[in-house]
């Protein structure tokens, strides 16, 4: 098995995205779907900014929630009562800095150190830990 030192960034960003969604599978496991605002057995991590293109915001636990595989994979509108029933689950105030942070990411990019990722890894799997 190789060390992280000798892991891909790819292969990094791929550990980490796993410890962090089952962080915020088991943070919001008694919470109703973020875009249905039902309760619902089975989760998925969903992203409100999407990961393909806000990679700064992977790993942001204000724009990810515990989301129906239904509404997650094969709803084209989740995202509308997303954004609706975020506002209420964070705030406008935290809902309002995503959105900032989600225009200069879109804008600008980001990429992910190694230390970074190694460090998101470790986190997330204490996390779950904790919970």
């Amino acid at each position: 098995m190789k060390n992280n030192k000798q892991k891909t960034i790819g292969k990094l960003i791929k550990e980490a995205q796993i410890s962090f969604n089952a962080y915020i599978r088991e943070r919001d496991k008694d919470k109703p779907c973020i875009s249905s605002n039902e309760m619902c057995e089975n989760k998925d991590c969903g992203h409100y900014y999407p990961t393909s293109t806000h990679s700064g915001l992977r790993f942001d636990e204000d724009n990810a929630h515990g989301e129906s595989i239904r509404m997650n994979r094969f709803d084209e509108s989740h995202l509308i009562g997303y954004g609706d029933n975020l506002k209420e689950r964070i705030g406008i105030e935290r809902f309002e800095a995503l959105k900032q942070k989600a225009a200069e990411y879109k804008r600008n990019g980001y990429k992910w150190t190694r230390s970074e990722l190694e460090e998101k890894i470790v986190y997330y799997k204490q996390k779950i830990k904790e919970l």
